[in-house]
């Protein structure tokens, strides 16, 4: 009975297994209840539940990525996991790769979810510079690549250059990030916003205590305005620099914005700035009267 047992076996598992193996998942379920439902059933408890929730996420993304077929419910667990915990950066910093990167092409909307969802990360954490500046890159370049409509993809480029140059303005480890700020103002460059460029680059080398960041800015700046406006440029930066190593030798260059130029409190009471240049309270206004004591 034993060997009779045996062989039925053997005789039957290769088609059965050949059946199984043929088997495959063609259509997710989403596995959990609406998120306001999940909000109330997390009992106080969001932020575990968020990290849970994601955790099943990733690994979800992996066995997706193994089966070879598109994560469909992947933008509903990430709302559901915001509403947990809307400071929770995790999700914000990979929408774009989850959404985006999947092994099969995936719907115009989920480009355009993965904005709207980093754009409620921007909301929620409006100074961190890496989500800016990953925000900035998945609309400046790789969304836009799988567009279709010319007007969209300009917007989201657009979009893009300004978002990484906000990123540029604030303070961050990635020391990456500025010399993604000379691309932002090659897109800025592309779409005609010459002005916005040019004060953009003057910034970023007025702002940059790095000599290879302050060098690219200055030599795109020449390459794109023009010698002439890049020596003037030059010189404003120049007359910047004279004033704050003439005040504030000791103070970094991120402090001296803040604190703005320095002035004669006595002497300049009741003086419009207009009167008197040097009674400026604002780097604005000093670059602005000084510009125009040296205009002939």
């Amino acid at each position: 009975m034993v060997l009779l047992g045996v062989v039925a076996i053997a005789k039957e598992r290769a088609p059965l297994a050949q059946d199984f193996h043929g088997l495959r998942t063609r259509a997710d379920v989403y596995a959990l209840p609406p998120v306001a439902q999940t909000y109330v059933a997390s009992l106080g408890y969001r932020s575990a539940l968020a990290d849970l929730i994601l955790g099943h996420v990733l690994v979800s993304y992996g066995l997706h990525f193994q089966e070879k077929r598109l994560f469909e419910y992947v933008g509903d667990y990430l709302d559901t996991i915001i509403r947990l915990d809307p400071k929770f950066r995790t999700p914000y910093m990979l929408a774009d790769t989850l959404l985006t990167l999947e092994p099969e092409a995936p719907p115009q909307e989920f480009y355009r979810r993965a904005r709207a969802i980093q754009e409620q990360g921007l909301r929620e954490l409006p100074y961190d510079q890496e989500l800016w500046n990953t925000s900035g890159q998945f609309l400046a370049y790789l969304a836009p690549s799988y567009l279709t409509d010319p007007a969209e993809k300009t917007e989201f480029r657009r979009t893009g250059a300004q978002r990484l140059m906000r990123a540029c303005e604030l303070i961050g480890a990635n020391d990456a990030v500025p010399y993604h700020c000379i691309t932002a103002a090659n897109l800025l460059s592309e779409q005609g916003n010459r002005e916005a460029m040019r004060q953009f680059l003057e910034r970023m080398a007025n702002t940059s205590d790095d000599p290879k960041i302050q060098e690219l800015a200055s030599g795109y700046l020449r390459k794109v305005i023009g010698a002439e406006e890049a020596e003037r440029a030059a010189a404003r930066s120049a007359r910047f620099h004279a004033a704050w190593k003439a005040d504030l030798p000791f103070v970094p260059r991120s402090e001296i914005h803040a604190l703005g130029p320095g002035f004669d409190a006595a002497a300049c009471a009741g003086v419009s700035v207009e009167a008197r240049p040097g009674c400026s309270t604002s780097w604005l206004a000093w670059s602005q009267a000084a510009a125009s004591s040296v205009a002939p």
